[in-house]
């Protein structure tokens, strides 16, 4: 399953644009995606405090492909991304780096990985932490409801409520409440409201605008960014 992370709370690019870029990547390299999912906690704090990050990446299956615009969209912080690298890697996750065309996975030369941590290394403004030795910090663990969190970003989206999603999902109200807030999912929802879809639809009409055809009208704000 292909999977988009866009990153909220950031200057350097809105997620419309980064929505935009990811999609004629995810085109022009036969993607088909399945979700969108948003990310808005700070690059500023640690792994282990960014609540829809680490939500994200919990519920990821092996084998799964996420999309993101560029590196930044995971953190500015190198030992960051050692332990995010990690985290995938161990289940065999592949992660496209669409602005820069780079594919992170089990089959990329290590050489060409720590390149690119070097190179992020040198444009950080503050010196990277130092690594800690043995294990990176940061490895998920995976809660019994991830496996229906798009599910359930959904109809929080649709403005389902909390109890009528736990009785249709068979899960507990406060269980499921505990869950939705320590991942963010309601900020999640409100966000993912304001974006365009990026079905498969949308991806081929995005293809004929980027052809010289006139966009629909549905797409229209992807047309216009």
């Amino acid at each position: 399953m292909a999977v988009i992370l866009l990153k909220n709370r950031d200057f350097q690019s809105n997620i419309a644009a980064q929505q935009k870029q990811i999609l004629k990547y995810a085109l022009s390299n036969d993607f088909s995606v399945h979700a969108t999912e948003i990310d808005n906690s700070s690059n500023e704090t640690i792994l282990e405090e960014r609540k829809s990050l680490k939500g994200f990446l919990r519920s990821l299956k092996p084998n799964d492909t996420v999309l993101v615009y560029d590196l930044w969209s995971l953190t500015h912080k190198v030992d960051e991304l050692v332990k995010i690298f990690e985290c995938l890697l161990r289940r065999n996750i592949t992660l496209h780096i669409c602005n820069k065309h780079f594919i992170v996975s089990k089959q990329t030369p290590l050489f060409q990985v720590l390149e690119l941590l070097a190179k992020q290394r040198e444009l950080n403004l503050n010196p990277s932490k130092e690594m800690h030795a043995g294990r990176p910090k940061g490895r998920m663990s995976r809660s019994k409801f991830d496996d229906n969190r798009a599910a359930i970003v959904d109809m929080l989206e649709e403005g389902v409520s909390v109890n009528y999603i736990a009785k249709a999902l068979g899960f507990s109200r406060s269980s499921l409440k505990d869950y939705i807030n320590s991942r963010e999912l309601k900020e999640l929802a409100a966000i993912k409201k304001t974006l365009p879809k990026n079905d498969n639809k949308k991806i081929n009409k995005l293809a004929a605008h980027e052809n010289g055809e006139n966009p629909p009208k549905e797409c229209a704000l992807i047309a216009q960014i």
